[in-house]
């Protein structure tokens, strides 16, 4: 395993324990915890827009270079 992968393994690992700490004893968590949760979040929900444009541009290209066909 490189070390690439052992900090992701650790990342995503460390994620699900802080969420399960936060619905357990939300108040047990520090704000560095907290913000890291957040941080979380948002790069999920680009990397969620990021693949709904991949799927698009996906979609739509090879329509487009049909219809450039006929």
């Amino acid at each position: 395993m490189t070390d690439k992968e052992r900090i992701i393994i650790t990342s995503v690992w460390n994620d699900m324990g802080l969420r399960m700490r936060l619905e357990d004893d939300p108040y047990s968590l520090t704000q560095d915890e907290l913000m890291a949760l957040k941080s979380n979040d948002q790069l999920n929900s680009k990397l969620t827009g990021l693949l709904k444009d991949a799927f698009v541009q996906k979609a739509v290209l090879p329509a487009r270079n049909h219809w450039h066909k006929l």
